[in-house]
């Protein structure tokens, strides 16, 4: 198999590609429609909403802390390729996919604009679900480049025993990269190991093959830098620490790397199974900024929104670009789509083109969300007895999240179904109700409150950036079930 008989639509350039719909309103609801597609049209919106509701209302009924997914969260087929922050609970995903398909046959397509390492994506794709997304870091769409390719995986493992014979016959000691601060962050003899192991990768013939090892090669990073594992942030350990810990970093990366090509194999079955219910399926991704507003050319149409945004400004919160930033100094950037230099520039040069990242004139738009929306207003008004940074970094970051729910309705079909995965983050010993405030600025935007799912996480598993009175190890997280908007200057109703 090369690289162009996946069966799916190459990712590195989405948008190159027909998009998931662009039909006009009559011809959505023409003649290609199935019976159960025309079944959905013949019942009223509400009783869509009502029905779905009720769906979801079983599941915990049935089953108490069912959304919790406690003891039965699982990272595997692909989705244990690279321990990204924050990442998503797949079966509950995969459960509100198939919650909504049961009451709406006709959707087809799913857009996640905050993608990460691709949860959603082979959630969706295993389903027969289209797929389009985007992530402001490369890193992000690397993964789920790799995740989106049907691989095989004895030719993988092929790949690695060629890679490890490169390593075993290389005696060069040039250390393959240079940046800020790179003896800080990994010792001499780890360098020189990650170096062999850049120049063996790199020897690879083909992009596809290369990239699945760059992954193995980013959590190998992950494992043997000296930063400390615990946090998503980067923090060194003691001089100490680091001479005495043993570290070899070849067989780490070779460990990993038949780890993945495991996962891998399960991977492929579960995309080849998606393919198998829908031939016709695509998987659009790129890089991307969720407020870009799509242009004609780039407009894409899903019927389904599920996405997991910041909790708030990375580096309270989860610190991604942080988190990427040592792995994509070593990957082979022209194989990471969309990478950029200037995103390597400093540590914190991803986070802050993130939403929240850029504080200036952030204060000039508490008027208009304050009239959007009343939990913003309230918040910002207990704020107001904080420090002035505290206003800063509350407002910057919904004025960024208010401005991308216009691109991302932009690329919804009218009456789009909307899960927002979200959680509730404190500023300064006030909490932040984010839920809410999401729900009043989609409701300001023509949006439908369907149900709101709360859920708690097992052992509080997502950890913020760090730990004091302002930002404090997450418990809770909460599904937002919106329907909608509508919108006259594009989309067609599914």
């Amino acid at each position: 198999m090369n690289e162009n008989e996946t069966g799916f639509a190459s990712m590195e350039s989405a948008m190159a590609h027909p998009p998931v719909s662009d039909a006009p309103e009559d011809e959505a609801q023409g003649g290609g429609m199935s019976t159960a597609a025309r079944a959905v049209l013949m019942r009223s919106a509400a009783e869509l909403e009502e029905a779905l509701a009720s769906k979801l209302r079983e599941r915990a009924t049935s089953t108490p802390e069912f959304w919790s997914f406690s003891g039965r969260s699982r990272r595997e087929a692909g989705h244990g390729i690279f321990a990204y922050p924050a990442m998503m609970v797949p079966q509950l995903q995969g459960a509100l996919l198939e919650d909504v398909q049961a009451v709406d046959p006709s959707v087809s397509s799913v857009m996640d604009p905050f993608m990460g390492s691709g949860t959603v994506m082979l959630e969706s794709v295993s389903r027969g679900l289209s797929f389009l997304g985007t992530d402001i870091n490369p890193l992000a769409v690397l993964l789920t480049t790799v995740k989106s390719q049907v691989h095989d995986s004895e030719q993988l493992g092929k790949a690695r025993q060629r890679i490890a014979l490169r390593v075993t016959e290389d005696t060069a000691d040039q250390i393959e990269v240079q940046f800020h601060n790179r003896d800080k962050w990994f010792r001499r003899d780890v360098s020189r190991d990650l170096s062999k192991l850049r120049r063996a990768i790199a020897a690879e013939r083909r992009k596809v093959v290369r990239q699945v090892f760059w992954v193995a090669m980013a959590e190998t990073i992950r494992l043997v830098s000296n930063s400390r594992t615990s946090t998503v942030k980067l923090h060194s350990y003691s001089t100490d620490e680091i001479e005495c810990r043993q570290i070899d970093t070849v067989e780490t990366f070779l460990r990993i790397s038949a780890s993945q090509i495991e996962q891998l194999r399960d991977q492929a079955e579960t995309l080849s199974r998606g393919l198998g219910k829908n031939p016709s399926l695509r998987i659009l991704c790129a890089v991307g900024d969720a407020r870009s507003t799509p242009t004609k050319k780039n407009r894409a149409y899903a019927d389904i929104l599920m996405t997991s945004p910041p909790y708030g400004d990375n580096v309270t919160t989860v610190t991604y670009g942080q988190h990427s930033y040592l792995p994509l100094q070593w990957i082979d950037t022209t194989d990471v789509p969309g990478m950029r230099q200037e995103l390597l520039e400093n540590t914190r040069s991803i986070d802050s083109i993130s939403l929240g990242g850029k504080l200036k004139g952030a204060l000039a738009s508490a008027g208009e969300l304050s009239d959007k929306s009343p939990a913003f207003a309230y918040c910002l008004d207990q704020l107001k007895m904080h420090p002035r940074n505290a206003q800063l970094r509350f407002v910057g970051f919904i004025r960024d999240l208010d401005e991308s729910l216009d691109a991302i309705t932009a690329h919804l079909r009218n009456d789009a179904w909307m899960f927002w995965t979200l959680g509730e983050r404190k500023i300064s010993g006030i909490s932040v109700p984010t839920v809410s405030i999401v729900r009043d600025l989609l409701i300001s935007r023509g949006s439908r409150h369907i149900e709101t799912l709360e859920r708690k996480i097992p052992g509080g598993a997502k950890r913020m950036a760090y730990r004091n009175a302002s930002v404090e190890t997450m418990n809770t997280e909460s599904i937002l079930v919106m329907r909608g908007p509508r919108h006259t200057a594009y989309g067609s109703c599914s």
